[in-house]
């Protein structure tokens, strides 16, 4: 298994601690991203899950290639042929979209259209 986090983890404290503080769209950008943090998490850390397993899951090393790269300033992807892992560098969640179907899905692959659903709580190095 790969470790994604720690890349995640990286990026996330260097757009924070260094990319924020000198843009004011980036600023704005966090700010918009705590708000949906702060109006969400309750139901965002019902579904806490681990990115690498995640990743695993969804981009598996049987020949697809992981892209990574910066998507809109607060988000960081993890792609593969079909899936999309998009992870919120700020509030700490993911979603995974299907590029085929055009849509988020669960953690079982199953498509859904509701977004309480479809958010997922990064957990934190210890909690993996």
């Amino acid at each position: 298994m790969a470790d994604y986090k720690s890349a995640y983890s990286d990026i996330s404290k260097d757009y924070i601690e260094n990319l924020v503080p000198s843009s004011s769209l980036e600023q704005e950008r966090y700010d918009r991203s705590k708000v949906r943090e702060a109006n969400n998490n309750e139901n965002w850390i019902k579904q806490k899950v681990n990115l690498n397993e995640i990743v695993d899951q969804f981009i598996p090393e049987n020949g697809d290639v992981v892209t990574q790269r910066t998507e809109g300033g607060v988000k960081y992807n993890f792609e593969g042929s079909r899936y999309i892992v998009r992870c919120d560098k700020v509030a700490g969640y993911l979603r995974i979209y299907d590029k085929k179907e055009k849509s988020y899905c669960l953690l079982d692959g199953t498509l859904s259209k509701n977004p309480e659903k479809t958010h997922f709580k990064i957990k934190r190095r210890e909690e993996m």
